[in-house]
């Protein structure tokens, strides 16, 4: 008799409990939901890099709805250089002096 009632039990739900299928429904339903975020999310990933600057990207769902803007690319910067202006003098470096005891800087020989 125990075996009939554990089999009924996980077979028909009881009122307030639910059955062996009811679970597994619930669990598949489950399952599917958030693999289609899953998804959903990685192309919203791959769309957002495809953008161009100052692009948008509209989302939505039967109740659910997002907009995603990319900023506009910000001004080339130009620099243009015609030379030195006379009252500008380029920095200074200064020389750097031999080593003591090595004449004229030369490194000591190996033996």
């Amino acid at each position: 008799m125990g075996v009939k009632e554990i089999l009924i039990s996980l077979f028909c739900g009881k009122s307030g409990r639910d059955g062996i299928w009811d679970f597994l429904g619930k669990r598949a339903a489950g399952k599917s939901r958030v693999e289609l975020e899953e998804v959903r999310n990685k192309g919203t990933q791959e769309a957002i890099r495809a953008l161009r600057p100052g692009g948008l990207l509209r989302e939505g769902g039967p109740d659910w709805s997002r907009e995603i803007r990319m900023p506009d690319a910000p001004p080339t910067t130009v620099i243009s250089v015609s030379g030195i202006s006379p009252g500008i003098r380029p920095p200074v470096i200064p020389q750097l002096e031999p080593p003591s005891g090595q004449p004229n800087g030369a490194a000591g020989e190996l033996r």
